[in-house]
């Protein structure tokens, strides 16, 4: 609102935790984490990352090793 900007964007190179993503979607924030960042880089257009806003969060060794590196 303040800089009356048409979409709001959080992009990360990792994973959102889950209040981020509830955050997010709530207040209507497209969420561009690893695995969405890889798409937009490859040439799908932000339109089509929001239907698949908050879903995903890379694959499950993905997510071992964050858990085990980061707790």
């Amino acid at each position: 609102m303040h800089f009356e900007a048409d979409v709001a964007i959080f992009v990360t190179t990792t994973r959102f935790s889950g209040p981020a993503t509830e955050f997010a979607l709530k207040h209507g924030i497209l969420t561009v984490h690893r695995d969405l960042l890889g798409l937009w880089n490859s040439g799908a257009s932000l339109g089509s990352l929001l239907d698949v806003n908050g879903w995903g969060q890379g694959d499950a060794r993905h997510r071992a090793r964050w858990r085990k590196t980061y707790g």
